[in-house]
């Protein structure tokens, strides 16, 4: 078979679409729409790039290919604006970047496809759009309206109210191109855009590539599948080990001419010789799945014999990934798997370990590597103990390891111990099979193993694949490329709607054989179940950010008439009016914890922030004092703590934790050197003007309302609030189309100190003297607030209608145990017991997500 046959099974059947006229034909403007002169960048002691040069002509398709780690995504960085080279010239359209600046890039027309779409999983489709195109097409919200239309040509019913963490990874990757098509750019770069399209999508993109390039668009095509880049490119240019290797003419070099311009040596051998070791072996079944069924899944039944290699394919999103899943442990279901005669239990990633399954999962980053350690302890992870002794890791013994490995799979690292987050993809995906290697499972589950995966590497992974076989275990492996699967599989089940409709075995396994059974047999339901389900308003409703603040509601009515019902002082207005007044600060500083916390940060000192600035406004807000004077230093010193904290974290990098415990310290003995002991009564005629009515409710409450409600609005409505969610949501994709993440969290804690300056105020006129001490609880109880909102403790999703509910449970539940008769402690269980519930209640209504 020829080398062609390692890259992509998809696309050798694009090829077969009846395209007469080649980008190229057309009749475009001339000239240069791309020019990198030039560039080098380094990563510490390794240089990634080398005086590389790369010219695209206007209405062009120039394709850009090399193995993983040869420079092609650091190089498109560059472009973009998302990296800054350390040498050489980026022009677009005549016109030089400058410094590194995605927003500049975008505004001289160049609009990218990155390789990990570049989407914020937290914000909804439409957000996503829209700050991917820089609020155009009527801002945040002509947002929803603009996206469908954008998104509707691709056939997938994307919902655009949908939040991109709910969305399966294919839709992710029709979001990203639709937003960069959707700027109408000038220069488009694709960076493996195929790699989750089905057929027919990639079909409907190289049409749309073909308009775009007929206007005069510039296209920079990055693929690893050889038989796609020379369908639609005009040139190649090849990268390898940093450096430019060549320009060529797609349509006078062969596919095999290439790859071995890619890899730097010719491949003689692309797949393994199949069955070696079924013979000898026998009929041993190692894997027998029976009536196996789960949610996308019914009634599988297959068997795989040791020393065999069996594929799965079908059309993607008939199930075949979720039966992979089950038989690995990693899905519910029903039915019977049993390994080398012995029952797994169902839905028990344990028990399919103890039997000696191993799955190698598709999304590497988020599943098969641990980015932050490395190589060697990635290597080592799955079989600790067998380089422990009493529990202690022999460092020796891991580094012997992964040595051998490194070694033996050609992994491309300067060392075991680098951090395998800095290895290419293919060098990460190598590390993954070594760590299955070493793990000798009795059956392997691999799914799309050469996903992304250069042509030199994909024949080091199948060569993996089939030792593995050859060592007598069952190897499944589930592929969305037709050669591979007929280069690699001794058979291959092919899979629709949820079952297995037929088994190719022998001479039938064949790609061509493959790509009909799959198609004949899903037709109707090729995009049924890839498509999003709509939800009803309730539905909705319940996967909101505002959930919890309903459920808070609710929880408050109820613990109202209950503690009412043994007490009728409870609800006198009196009491009413107290616990709505000593509510509005945990409100303020439950919002200002939000904010920060939005960001993915979190601020530890804003309670001795309050102490500090009750003691400050102390010696001015009294009897005989100015209080003007006292309100604004207060103001000033809320903002100077919130401009240190945010200097500290979102400047310097500093933990957040570590930043604001820190600044949490340094305020605490700031005001004991204040005011050692309680001094300096508050003026009984500010106290009065800020506990004042507006009929039977307190100002202060009202105040902290129109606050929370004003930033619920921003939130959701503006591109600040867009921004912010982004920030904390996934800070390096924010940073990649253009957000200022160090601004903007620099901002929230700023905002957030003035915040704390407003509930301080309150908290002042509460106590009536000088004293910092009642401050420091405030902490603990703006962390609560924020649990109990149902925000996300990382970031990037939260409601501050939900802070303004928990602000005023967090109260109801302090002062609720004296009128029940309770003793103090219930003061502390109570809220206790409720941010438990709450935890479970909204972790519940998250799979609402999912259904």
């Amino acid at each position: 078979m020829s080398t062609a046959g390692t890259e992509g099974g998809t696309a050798l059947t694009v090829q077969q679409e009846p395209t007469p006229t080649r980008p190229g034909t057309t009749a475009a403007p001339a000239g240069h729409a791309l020019e990198l002169r030039g560039i080098g960048k380094r990563f510490g002691a390794v240089r990634a790039l080398a005086d590389v040069d790369l010219v695209v002509d206007r209405g062009e398709v120039h394709a850009l290919v090399g193995e993983n780690g040869a420079g092609k995504s650091t190089l498109m960085a560059i472009a973009s604006g998302a990296l800054a080279a350390d040498e050489g010239q980026v022009v677009i359209l005549c016109d030089e970047l400058g410094h590194a600046s995605p927003d500049r890039a975008r505004e001289l027309g160049l609009a990218i496809v990155r390789q990990h779409p570049a989407l914020l999983p937290d914000l909804t489709v439409a957000e996503n759009m829209a700050v991917g195109v820089g609020f155009r097409a009527g801002g945040v919200r002509g947002a929803v309206a603009w996206s469908r239309d954008q998104l509707a040509p691709w056939g997938m019913d994307i919902d655009p109210r949908a939040r991109v963490r709910d969305l399966p990874i294919e839709q992710w990757f029709v979001i990203e191109i639709a937003k960069a098509l959707a700027l109408r750019p000038k220069v488009l770069v694709l960076d493996e855009p195929t790699e989750h399209l089905s057929l027919d999508e990639v079909r409907l993109l190289f049409r749309r590539l073909r308009e775009v390039v007929a206007d005069g668009t510039a296209v920079v095509y990055i693929s690893h599948r050889i038989p796609e880049v020379k369908e639609i490119a005009d040139r190649i240019t090849v990268l390898r080990d940093g450096r430019t290797r060549g320009v060529h003419d797609a349509a006078t070099v062969s596919e095999d001419q290439i790859v071995e311009l890619v890899v730097g040596r010719a491949l003689e051998t692309v797949f393994p010789p199949k069955g070696s070791v079924v013979g000898s072996v026998g009929t041993r079944e190692q894997l027998v799945v029976d009536g196996l069924s789960g949610d996308r899944f019914h009634d599988v039944s297959f068997t795989v014999r040791a020393g065999e290699v069996v594929g799965l394919a079908g059309v993607q999103g008939n199930g075949q990934a979720e039966v992979l899943r089950a038989v690995a442990g990693l899905e519910p279901s029903r039915g019977t798997v049993l390994v080398d005669g012995r029952a797994v239990r169902r839905g028990s990633t344990a028990s399919a370990r103890r039997a000696g399954v191993v799955h190698v999962p598709a999304d590497r980053h988020e599943e098969g590597v641990f980015l932050s350690l490395s190589v060697a302890e990635n290597t080592v992870a799955a079989t600790l103990d067998q380089v422990s002794t009493a529990g202690v890791v022999r460092t020796r013994a891991v580094a012997a390891r992964a040595e051998e490995q490194r070694a033996a799979l050609g992994i491309k690292t300067p060392s075991v111990d680098a951090p395998v987050s800095s290895l290419s993809g293919g060098n990460q995906q190598k590390v993954v099979m070594a760590r299955t290697v070493v793990a000798g499972p009795d059956v392997l589950l691999a799914e799309e193993p050469t996903q992304g995966v250069d042509a030199g590497a994909r024949v080091d992974i199948y060569t993996i694949l089939r030792s593995v076989a050859d060592a007598g275990a069952a190897v499944v492996v589930l592929s969305s490329d037709g050669v591979e699967l007929e280069g690699l599989c001794d058979r291959v089940l092919i899979v629709s709607r949820g079952s297995v409709v037929k088994e190719l075995t022998g001479a039938e396994v064949t790609e061509e054989a493959i790509a009909h059974a799959a198609l004949t047999a899903t037709t109707v339901r090729e995009r049924a179940e890839a498509a999003a389900p709509r939800r009803s308003g309730r539905s909705r409703l319940l996967a909101s950010d505002h959930a919890p603040a309903a459920v808070l509601v609710g929880v408050m009515v109820v613990l109202g008439l209950v503690v009412g019902a043994q007490n009728s002082s409870y609800l006198s207005s009196f009491n009413i009016y107290n616990l709505l007044f000593m509510a509005a600060p945990l409100v303020l500083v439950g919002a200002a914890q939000h904010l920060v916390v939005l960001t993915g940060g979190i601020d530890l000192s804003v309670g001795p922030l309050m102490g500090l600035l009750v003691v400050v406004g102390s010696f001015w807000v009294v009897d005989g004092g100015n209080p003007l004077v006292g309100l604004l230093l207060m103001a000033l010193t809320g903002l100077g703590i919130g401009l240190i904290n945010g200097f500290l974290v979102a400047v310097l990098g500093v933990d957040a934790v570590v930043a604001t415990l820190a600044v949490f310290m340094a305020l605490q003995g700031l005001y004991l050197t204040l005011r050692e002991v309680p001094d300096g009564i508050v003026a009984e005629g500010f106290s009065t003007q800020v506990m004042a009515r507006f009929g039977p409710l307190p100002v202060a409450i009202l105040g902290a309302a129109l606050v929370a409600v004003g930033l619920e609005v921003a939130l959701r409505r503006t591109r600040w609030g867009v921004a912010l969610r982004a920030t904390g949501s996934r800070r390096e994709a924010a940073e990649s189309i253009g957000v200022r993440t160090v601004r903007v969290q620099l901002g929230a804690y700023v905002l957030a100190g003035a915040l704390t300056c407003a509930a301080a105020v309150l908290l002042m006129a509460q106590i009536g003297i000088g004293d910092g001490r009642p401050g420091v609880g405030y902490t603990l109880s703006s962390v609560t607030v924020v649990v109990l909102a149902g925000a996300s403790v990382f970031g990037g999703r939260g409601s501050f209608l939900g802070v303004l509910a928990a602000g005023l449970l967090v109260q109801q539940l302090l002062s609720a145990s004296p009128f029940l008769q309770l003793p103090q402690a219930w003061s502390y269980l109570l809220p206790g017991l409720v941010i438990l519930a709450a935890a479970v209640l909204f972790g519940r209504l998250q799979h609402v997500r999912k259904a």
